[in-house]
């Protein structure tokens, strides 16, 4: 068993393009009536199409139609991908997360609502 397979967990996602290269890591926090709480960490620009397959599988598996996902504000490579996919921020706690020294906003991103 790798160092990776041995610190995922079964709601623990690897995403990979075509070429079978890390694009990035998906994580179910948390779902509950149609809802699901992620935590996306992309590895390379771009991966929009190989992480919508991911939450379109995850759609279809658990009848899931509204993501949230929390990010820190320099997180713009999620930010980016999350945003060509459809998101917006929907809130924005401030000085919410204390990280080497200083506090970030977090923030929270959320899908189009596709259980109405």
């Amino acid at each position: 068993m790798s160092e990776l397979d041995a610190a995922l967990g079964d709601g623990d996602f690897v995403v990979f393009n075509e070429k079978k290269t890390k694009v990035g890591f998906v994580r179910i926090k948390a779902m509950f009536e149609g809802i699901a709480y992620l935590d996306i960490h992309l590895l390379h620009d771009f991966a929009d199409e190989h992480i919508q397959a991911v939450m379109s599988w995850l759609a279809e598996q658990y009848h899931l139609g509204k993501y949230y996902v929390q990010l820190l504000p320099n997180e713009q490579r999620e930010i980016d991908c999350l945003t060509r996919l459809g998101f917006s921020e929907e809130a924005r706690l401030r000085n919410q997360i204390f990280v080497e020294g200083a506090y970030y906003d977090l923030l929270m991103m959320g899908s189009e609502d596709k259980r109405v």
